[in-house]
């Protein structure tokens, strides 16, 4: 995903404007003298889902539990024993036949099919379905793996897809792309590690086209001033033997999570550092060095809205966009944004009445109580099934914010 600065900044843009330009530049300053400093003790890189810790003791606690292996991943059993406690696995009661002929065949599109008119913006913990459906005691190939996160769904046939991030904190590199499947969207099997690279990877972007299976993920550069390129990688062996294809671009900073539609006669993707957001456009989904939008940044300044959190719905008249939202903090909510004009000149969203879409529950316990940051709809005929993640909030800043699991909404169509 990113690195503590990016999340760590959060909690100190504030609103909009120049108030919050001066906030963030000084989150970034910040950001740096701590990498600097963990670079100078040989502390491991930072989880890209950090937020800045308030107060010198608890800064200094977090430092010195990250420094540690064995005390940090003491830290962190304690957190999955507080929030993870109890989790039960119960057979799902979901019609396994949902998706059946709405995404067969070769040209199922990058978004969701026969969408209603009702957009999903009311979701809630889906019926039948005991949540979280993936956590990281499912995962069995990468040792040491602290949480899930970023889901992303792919009906195909009549298997349901999901990839998603594992993340290990103290392994190189930190973070790698698994797959799990299901029949019905409640029960779930992981299936594996498919995607490792010399980059953390995360935000698995999948779909596909053409009767070819694709993944856009996020590839999270150590150095900010040699940021990783956005890569599109085609399945040789869906869902493994992910091949690069395309290198489409190099973002010029901290961009990331990327996400891919076609739109009018070109494909477009969308990147964002949280405050900023991008655009580049080509008129062939494997073309190299995809154009960047003539008003790049087509949002400036707009911590509510700036970075993408998941697949995108795309009507004939508007593209219904989901964002994070980082005003207060990273992993905040997700808020829906609706796309009224794109060209390559010209870029005008409003935010959807119903937004935001998505928000941690606000409990003491539990793996949604906290944090959330993902939500990747699909339409199934009936309504709208909706791969959700989520943290823990108390606690964190002793236990650390490893905690992210994997569940399962529905919202109604």
């Amino acid at each position: 995903m990113s690195d503590e600065q990016r999340g760590g900044e959060r909690a100190g843009r504030g609103g909009r404007g120049g108030r919050g330009k001066r906030a963030g530049r000084a989150g970034r300053d910040a950001g740096r003298e701590r990498r600097d400093a963990d670079a100078a003790t040989g502390a491991p890189a930072p989880h890209p889902r950090g937020r800045r810790v308030a107060g010198d003791a608890l800064r200094a606690l977090r430092t010195r539990l990250g420094a540690s292996p064995a005390v940090g991943n003491a830290a962190w059993r304690l957190g999955e024993v507080l929030h993870h406690r109890g989790v039960e696995r119960r057979p799902g009661s979901v019609d396994p036949d949902r998706f059946a002929g709405l995404y067969d065949g070769p040209d199922a599109p990058t978004y969701p099919r026969g969408a209603p008119p009702v957009d999903p913006l009311d979701p809630a913990p889906a019926p039948g379905v005991a949540n979280p459906v993936l956590t990281v005691a499912d995962v069995t190939d990468v040792p040491g793996a602290h949480c899930v996160a970023d889901p992303f769904l792919l009906p195909d046939g009549d298997t349901w897809h999901l990839f998603f991030e594992v993340y290990a904190h103290y392994r190189r590199p930190t973070a790698v792309i698994a797959h799990a499947t299901s029949a019905d969207g409640a029960d779930w099997t992981y299936d594996g590690v498919v995607l490792e690279t010399e980059h953390h990877l995360s935000y698995p972007y999948v779909f596909r086209w053409g009767g070819e299976h694709y993944v856009v993920p996020d590839a999270w550069s150590k150095d900010p001033a040699n940021p990783a390129p956005v890569t599109l990688y085609r399945a040789r062996d869906f869902p493994r033997g992910w091949a690069p294809v395309a290198e489409l671009f190099t973002p010029p900073g901290d961009l990331h999570d990327c996400t891919l539609f076609r739109w009018g006669d070109r494909w477009w993707a969308l990147c964002g550092d949280g405050r900023d957001l991008h655009a580049y456009h080509a008129p062939s989904l494997d073309a190299e060095g995809w154009t960047p939008h003539a008003a790049n940044p087509v949002v400036e300044g707009r911590p509510a809205g700036a970075r993408p959190g998941g697949r995108p719905v795309v009507r004939d008249d508007r593209i219904l966009a989901f964002y994070q939202d980082g005003t207060d903090h990273y992993g905040g909510r997700v808020r829906a944004y609706e796309i009224t004009e794109l060209t390559p000149e010209t870029y005008r969203d409003r935010e959807a009445s119903g937004s935001p879409v998505l928000a941690a529950d606000g409990g003491r316990f539990g793996w949604f109580s906290g944090f959330t940051h993902q939500f990747d709809p699909w339409y199934d005929g009936e309504g709208w099934w909706c791969a959700v993640d989520g943290n823990p909030g108390f606690g964190w800043r002793a236990t650390g914010d490893h905690h992210w699991a994997i569940g399962m909404f529905r919202a109604p169509a």
